[in-house]
């Protein structure tokens, strides 16, 4: 039994070492994954600011088709522009956790809210003609400047997120590739660290084995000749010592046996 907790005590060092890179890895692959969950945030956060901005624009285009005259493909341009920023903003808002960037998000929509004011407000100076076609003009002028610089506003607070989220997400990829790479790396050198255990354990544990018994069998062979002064160089502890010890038993009684012979056959005075 010794023996087999020598070999056990090398196995459950293995089992340990597995253990340990095993908890590594599983830790760097969490670090991963929360960091996956950040960058599809990430990208979430940009892909909606984008559309924001599209938007906004396709809001802007259409206004000014509107007032050129092309009022039904103007019209549906502003409906279509309107409707992306409304989306697009509530997708930011159900997904944006930071305070801060909930308040910066609430004055973007501040900014919406004046620049749709001012598409409205083309679309009704257009649609209530002036008597004074210079004083209508001035006034389309007038709105449509406005209008493009709330957009303008607009896409410079949008433009904040969408740089923002870029350089989070680069910051995240970057965790993740640290994180992978440890994680390659570490499992590598498990396997070699334990490869090379395995084999020096293994070898130390048979030449434990092997050294012992060869003894035994040189011993063994000289006795089963009649040769008893050879001695038994064994002295582990294990199931291998013990036999050993039997052996030294065994040529003990053989010399006591051969003195008593000798002494029996001695011719007496």
């Amino acid at each position: 039994m010794k023996i087999m907790y020598k070999l056990l005590s090398g196995f459950i060092f293995l089992v340990l070492l597995f253990s340990i890179a095993g908890v590594v890895i599983i830790t760097n692959l969490n670090v991963i994954e929360t960091v996956d969950a950040r960058v599809g945030y990430d990208f979430s956060i940009n892909q909606y600011s984008t559309n924001y901005e599209r938007g906004a624009a396709k809001m802007q285009v259409g206004t000014y088709l509107y007032s050129q005259g092309s009022q039904a493909m103007g019209k549906q341009m502003i409906n279509e522009g309107k409707e992306a920023m409304g989306q697009n903003r509530d997708y930011l808002k159900n997904t944006l956790s930071d305070d801060a960037a909930l308040k910066e998000l609430g004055e973007i929509e501040r900014i919406q809210d004046m620049a749709m004011a001012a598409s409205d407000e083309v679309i009704k100076i257009v649609n209530s003609p002036d008597p004074d076609p210079a004083k209508q003009q001035k006034l389309l002028k007038q709105e449509l400047h406005f209008l493009e610089a709330r957009v303008d506003a607009l896409n410079l607070k949008l433009g904040t997120f969408v740089d923002k989220t870029q350089e989070e997400t680069s910051s995240s990829l970057k965790i993740a590739q640290d994180s992978a790479r440890q994680t390659v790396n570490v499992t590598l050198y498990s396997i070699v660290i334990s490869l090379l255990i395995a084999v020096i354990v293994s070898f130390v544990a048979a030449k434990k084995i092997t050294d012992p018994v060869k003894n035994l069998t040189t011993v063994a062979d000289k006795v089963s000749k009649g040769d008893i002064t050879e001695k038994v160089q064994v002295s582990s502890s294990d199931e291998i010592g013990d036999l050993a010890n039997s052996f030294k038993r065994m040529i003990n009684a053989f010399k006591v046996m051969e003195a008593m012979s000798k002494e029996d056959s001695a011719p007496k005075g």
